[in-house]
């Protein structure tokens, strides 16, 4: 029987001229192989080359890439060591695979080097790396270089986590990132710090702890809630800028699947850009917010469901109706949320809706409604309410500065606000009037505080149309028209008023709760009252001096300095405020010698990058956000070469002499506007002859200039030089009210 055949190898030759001179053994059909090295055979590979996945020599006693790295190589065993007794070291990483999360949120390239990357080393910054759900938290690149070969197990590498995949982001000092403790930390923060703001309060405390502890919370307004908290905390070692960034890019791309836990997260995100001073993407975004609560019809009562979600939406919607004061106020063409729109009963108590009551607290707008229901609106219904009158008080400011009010008409509204002040001041309980003792006593002072800091405010926002010399005053054709008694009687409530709010101020700086947070309109109001103060000292009879008025002034600047440390939005008033007590100190140390003139106005104008028409038009103050996002009107990009120049040519001659001219669809019909009311003006000068009585002493001042070059309001917007309306010589440019 024949042998089965085997497989041939091929024929190796040893170059070794021992083996070449030994006798080859010739037993069995096919001999042994001959001792040489096979081309085939793969080249031995160092445990280190095979972990960093790169090319090894595999050169004896050490490979190449381990001797210029300084790594232990798996080739330096003992003699007396087998191989398999060989303990594998991690080389260290000396560079990250993944971006470092400052690079990450700038979106700006990072080369990954440990432990600091180049880019953060060139700005002064501190550089922190994510970590995947694995490792549960980051580390500055020096932790992370300490750390990398403790862990004797591969590890993956962090750049390997998907997308999807929650990264946690805690710097060195706050353990774990994003896990169950640290968002259970946070939130429980939330509802301490910023649930008593009225922007915040849309969240149900024992629902979203529950779900927090259960882990069957929203995942996206999971990151936009920590991400506020620790925003506002000043939790610096928290990457909450990952977190939000993750957030709103999770709602951006579920854009078209609307959802009350993404709108709740979005005004969070919103929030959190407006705190941190990225102003174009909160405006854009709220927006988004605005037609995505109307896409729920959010702005109509559902009385089919709990009690719980009645109210969780209703306040949801009033949230995002109180967005409106952080861009503008007064002007209709930039409100999210008209109120003929709104069909919402007010939010109820922080009691009854914690236990999930219903309770009628009635609309918007009063009606007649029975008076048991009105004593169970609470501070945020009485808050929301005002904060409609405060609205209506600054449209009619800007009829009255662009000459539609007529001044039979003027004195009838005044008091028809009055009338309406004092009557939803009658609404509040006896524990919500103020007194030193009820701020004191009361479980949500910073709501409590807000509430009176703006109701008098309305007051100055109404009788500051009689300061004469003040910026935002009524035009001087107007001032004419007003009896001079009247006239001076809204001097002097407004300055009462303004003292009362700094009274507030003193009385929260000296038995309030100091760890509280404040919304954004407690700084305004604060503001705003220090300037009517110290512009209000020169008025004979005033409460106050100069040198008082500056002491006051004082507070209101120690309010915003210690509440807003940090906030982006509020930073312009507290710069603005110090250099009006710097100007007004001078000149009580000159009052003795001289007399002297107005200081500059401010330096912040109008964007010049969009429609001069449309900034003449709305006045936007220099603290206002919209302004301060600097859009871009590139219009000029889609005309052709010519076309584009000859744009640029009247934009920029308009540039030059903004109160010449102003871009519009019919520029003919301007001058016809304008001279009608500068001729309306002129008539009531002649007609009110007899009642131009001379101011007294300390009353006639410019009414062009502001004091301190501060001739802007938050509330009310810009009115600079050339905005002016009413004045003859600032006629130009004048348009309706829309």
């Amino acid at each position: 029987m024949t042998e089965a055949l085997r497989p041939l190898r091929p024929l190796q030759v040893s170059t070794d001229p021992l083996h070449s001179q030994s006798p080859q053994p010739k037993s069995g059909p096919i001999s042994a192989p001959i001792s040489a090295p096979d081309p085939l055979k793969k080249r031995a590979i160092c445990s280190q080359c095979r972990i960093r996945k790169v090319r090894c020599d595999g050169r004896p006693n050490i490979c190449q890439n381990c001797d210029r790295l300084g790594f232990e190589c798996s080739f330096q065993e003992s003699p007396g060591k087998s191989p398999g007794q060989y303990v594998v070291k991690l080389p260290e990483r000396r560079r990250r695979m993944q971006a470092c999360v400052p690079c990450h949120s700038k979106k700006t390239r990072c080369l990954g080097e440990l432990p600091s990357c180049s880019s953060c080393v060139r700005r002064n910054r501190v550089c922190t790396y994510p970590r995947t759900k694995r490792h549960g938290s980051t580390a500055r690149g020096q932790d992370l270089v300490e750390t990398t070969g403790d862990d004797d197990k591969p590890a993956r590498r962090a750049g390997d986590a998907s997308p999807g995949q929650d990264i946690g982001v805690v710097g060195p000092a706050e353990g774990p990132a994003l896990d169950h403790d640290t968002t259970l930390g946070l939130m429980e923060d939330y509802f301490q710090h910023l649930y008593p703001l009225p922007s915040f309060a849309f969240l149900h405390k024992p629902t979203v702890l529950q779900r927090c502890r259960d882990q069957t919370m929203n995942e996206t307004l999971k990151l936009a809630l920590c991400a506020i908290t620790a925003l506002q905390l000043q939790r610096t070692s928290l990457c909450h800028d990952l977190w939000v960034q993750q957030a709103e890019h999770s709602i951006l791309q579920q854009i078209g699947r609307a959802s009350i836990f993404h709108l709740q997260a979005l005004l969070l995100v919103i929030r959190y850009r407006i705190e941190s001073g990225e102003f174009p993407t909160a405006f854009m975004l709220a927006a988004l917010a605005a037609r995505t609560a109307l896409a729920l019809r959010l702005n109509y009562e559902r009385p089919e469901l709990s009690h719980v979600a009645q109210e969780a939406r209703r306040r949801l919607f009033w949230a995002l109706y109180l967005l409106d004061d952080f861009f503008c106020v007064g002007l209709r063409e930039f409100e999210l949320c008209p109120e003929e729109t709104i069909h919402l009963q007010l939010p109820c108590d922080e009691e009854h809706f914690e236990a999930g009551r219903h309770v009628n607290t009635g609309l918007l707008q009063p009606r007649a409604e029975l008076s048991e229901n009105t004593i169970n609106i609470g501070l945020r219904g009485v808050f929301l309410r005002l904060t409609s009158v405060r609205r209506a008080v600054m449209r009619f400011n800007r009829r009255v500065g662009l000459g539609d009010e007529l001044s039979s008409t003027i004195s009838g509204r005044i008091q028809r606000f009055e009338e309406e002040l004092r009557s939803l001041r009658a609404t509040l309980r006896p524990l919500d009037q103020y007194s030193v003792s009820n701020l004191i006593s009361c479980r949500w002072q910073a709501q409590f505080l807000m509430l009176h800091m703006s109701w008098h405010q309305c007051h100055c926002d109404l009788y500051r149309l009689g300061l004469d010399g003040y910026s935002e005053a009524a035009p001087s054709p107007v001032l004419v028209a007003i009896h001079l008694r009247d006239r001076v009687a809204m001097q002097f409530k407004c300055l009462e008023h303004a003292e009362s709010i700094i009274r507030i101020v003193s009385d929260f700086s000296s038995y309030g709760d100091g760890e509280c947070l404040l919304e954004r309109d407690a700084a305004v109001c604060a503001f705003e009252s220090a300037r009517l103060v110290m512009f209000g000292s020169r008025i004979p009879g005033a409460a106050s001096n100069l040198d008082l008025a500056i002491n006051k002034a004082k507070l209101s600047l120690n309010l915003i300095t210690r509440f807003f440390p940090y906030s982006a939005s509020t930073q312009p008033l507290r710069k603005d405020l110090e250099r009006l007590i710097a100007s007004y100190s001078v000149r009580l140390a000159l009052q003795t010698q001289e007399a002297f003139s107005e200081p500059d106005p401010p330096s912040a104008r109008p964007s010049t990058k969009v429609s001069q028409y449309a900034s003449s038009r709305q006045r936007l103050s220099v603290q206002s956000l919209l302004l301060q996002s600097d859009f871009v009107d590139d219009s000029n990009e889609i005309a052709n070469a010519t076309q584009g120049s000859e744009t640029q040519t009247i934009a920029s001659s308009i540039q030059a002499n903004p109160q010449a001219s102003h871009v519009s669809g019919s520029s003919s019909e301007l001058p016809t506007v304008v001279a009608s009311k500068t001729q309306g003006w002129a008539t009531l000068g002649q007609a009110n002859e007899g009642n131009s009585q001379v101011s007294p002493p300390g009353l006639s001042l410019d009414a062009g200039q502001e004091d301190a070059g501060l001739i802007f309001n938050p509330w009310m917007g810009f009115t600079g030089t050339e905005d002016m309306y009413g004045v003859s010589s600032r006629s130009q440019g004048l348009d309706d009210e829309f």
